[in-house]
């Protein structure tokens, strides 16, 4: 192989490599794992600060109910709104601001926890088929904690 060819397929694979535009996907596909991760505890924070709470005090209380990992509270948050359609996500963010506001727990990988999920925003006891539903996903949100 000549030099000029060397050289050639070195520069040209420095620019694949180097190129702004793979630097800004990078960056892009960042911002939205992390603009995911704060956006629930906003949207928390938010429904309690409509209801009266400082925004210091319901963000706190949004972290609290959140926890530690919010991109896996976000993840079991999504499981739970696609397997289960009768909940929409405002119905459940009102929940889960009420839950932060009385410092209640919510583990979205328990299925006695989902059942009274369920059963406190729809004012009904679910049915058999949204049992096995709310089962299935309570075991899909445990695998994702591990």
């Amino acid at each position: 192989m000549s030099k000029q060819n060397f050289i050639r397929i070195t520069l040209f694979i420095s620019v694949l490599v180097f190129n702004p535009a793979v630097a800004d996907a990078f960056r892009i596909s960042t911002t939205l794992q992390s603009s995911r991760k704060t956006t629930v505890t906003e949207d928390i924070a938010s429904a309690l600060s409509e209801r009266g709470l400082e925004e210091k005090a319901a963000r706190e209380r949004a972290e609290g109910i959140v926890g530690e990992d919010a991109e896996l509270f976000a993840l079991m948050m999504d499981n739970l709104l696609h397997e289960c359609s009768s909940i929409s996500r405002e119905e459940l963010l009102g929940h889960l601001g009420t839950a932060a506001l009385h410092r209640r727990v919510i583990a979205l990988d328990s299925y006695a926890h989902l059942i009274d999920l369920y059963s406190r925003i729809k004012r009904v006891t679910p049915d058999k088929e949204t049992r096995e539903r709310l089962s299935s996903i309570a075991k899909r949100n445990g695998l994702m904690l591990g």
